[in-house]
């Protein structure tokens, strides 16, 4: 699969690809769909290691890292890693697809910010930011392009962490120590020194905010912003800047790391102290002032009425779709057998034939249809029902084998696990109950 463009192609059964957002260095960034959750659409990111010798110690880090995303993931600014894992010599992460704008969208090269929007900005990207840092993790790479802003509620979260693309650069000895990292993780302008050597700390992505909140003043690319003779961005003479404001930045992006703030948390204070005298910039969604940030508390949504409940299907439902169903796989035993057996007038051998014809037909045609994008048989779509797991999703074929194989306990009972279905709550079966899937109307 390694080096192959993925769209078109379906990952784990259900990870339908179907746009390549990026490539770089590191492996790709792909738009796809989750046939199994409603066709909600996710980013999948494919990392290739630079040096696939010793894997094994790459496959740990990746490990690794991925549990920090998950834990990270929790929080509604950070997107959730909903999975992730191997195949061959490349690493997939699947992630939470955020809907909305890069802030990249909302700068103009040429066009100045307002002081009191882009102080409002660093605090929004600070406060997700002191998340990051208080998990003890570098992001890495914060740049305009990482930071998304959500189109329901113009929220800020912070995306493509650049942790685990680092683990695809270093070279591992034998007892899985980093010897060597062969390419630096960030983006030119908003990487200081100590980055550029490959020795990022959290104060690093304290400078890449500091480095945004510069270009919003100035309407200026860091890139091409001139340094003085100490390494000093000479920005102060092209922006309309407060002294106050000026000096958090010019404290945000200092050269030496023992100058800085040390985390979002310090600058976050400093920026905090700044808004005490500053005026909220105005909230105008879809509008065309740059502001992303609502500082005042955003207005109450419209309450949205709750979706109808959902409606099971009882017994006598579930019991004409079952005697549909059987008539089908009867039919279809006695087809199958006329077809593919020399006929008999030896009674007990042709009962024989076709009872075991009809339970391989039945342990077929039950999982396979309730597995299907229908999920349910054709008894069940003509009474207008469905199968799901207790979340109302679509069964996998695993889960509907399970199903169909757990009926076996009902017949057991004298058919009592199956008239739970008229008892129950939620009109479950024994093997309904033991396997945590639901029969509802469609």
């Amino acid at each position: 699969m390694s080096g192959n463009n993925l769209v078109g192609q379906t990952l784990k059964g259900h990870y339908e690809i179907t746009e390549e957002l990026g490539s770089g260095t590191f492996g790709e960034t792909y738009l796809a769909i989750n046939t199994e959750k409603f066709n909600d659409p996710c980013v999948v990111k494919r990392l290739k290691p630079q040096h696939p010798s010793l894997i094994q110690w790459v496959q740990q880090k990746f490990e690794e890292e991925a549990k920090t995303l998950k834990l990270l993931g929790k929080h509604p600014q950070i997107p959730e890693l909903f999975a992730h894992f191997q195949e061959n010599q490349d690493f997939f992460l699947v992630q939470e697809y955020i809907k909305g704008d890069d802030l990249r969208t909302q700068f103009v090269s040429g066009v100045p910010w307002p002081e009191n929007i882009v102080i409002f900005l660093l605090r929004d990207i600070l406060e997700v930011l002191e998340i990051v840092h208080k998990n003890n993790v570098i992001h890495r790479d914060i740049k305009p392009e990482n930071i998304r802003i959500t189109e329901q509620d113009n929220k800020i979260v912070l995306i493509d962490f650049g942790a685990v693309k680092q683990i695809t650069t270093q070279i591992f000895n034998s007892q899985g120590q980093v010897t060597k990292t062969t390419v630096v993780i960030g983006t030119p302008g908003y990487m200081p020194m100590e980055q550029m050597k490959a020795n990022p700390m959290l104060c690093s992505d304290v400078y890449a905010v500091g480095m945004i909140g510069i270009e919003a003043l100035t309407g200026i690319f860091p890139a091409n912003i001139p340094m003085d003779s100490t390494g000093k961005p000479e920005w102060r003479n092209k922006a309309q800047v407060s002294n106050e404001f000026a000096a958090v930045l010019d404290k945000m992006v200092c050269l030496y790391t023992r100058d800085r703030y040390q985390s979002a948390s310090e600058a976050l204070e400093a920026v905090r102290k700044l808004i005490e005298s500053t005026t909220p910039p105005p909230v105008q969604p879809g509008g065309t002032t740059p502001t992303v940030i609502a500082s005042p508390p955003p207005p109450l949504p419209t309450p949205q009425p709750p979706p109808p409940p959902t409606q099971y299907a009882g017994f006598s439902t579930r019991l004409m779709a079952d005697m549909i169903d059987k008539t089908i796989l009867i039919f279809g035993s006695i087809i199958w057998d006329l077809i593919t057996q020399t006929p008999t007038n030896d009674g007990a051998e042709f009962l024989g034939r076709f009872i075991a014809t009809y339970v391989i037909l039945g342990f077929l045609y039950c999982p396979i249809m309730d597995s299907s994008k229908f999920q349910g048989t054709i008894g069940k779509k003509v009474l207008g029902i469905a199968v799901t797991d207790i979340n109302g999703n679509q069964l996998t074929f695993e889960q509907a084998t399970k199903r169909h194989s757990s009926k076996f306990l009902s017949y057991l009972t004298c058919l009592i696990g199956f008239f739970l279905a008229g008892w129950t709550g939620k009109k479950q079966a024994l093997h309904d109950k033991i396997c945590e899937t639901l029969v509802v109307r469609k």
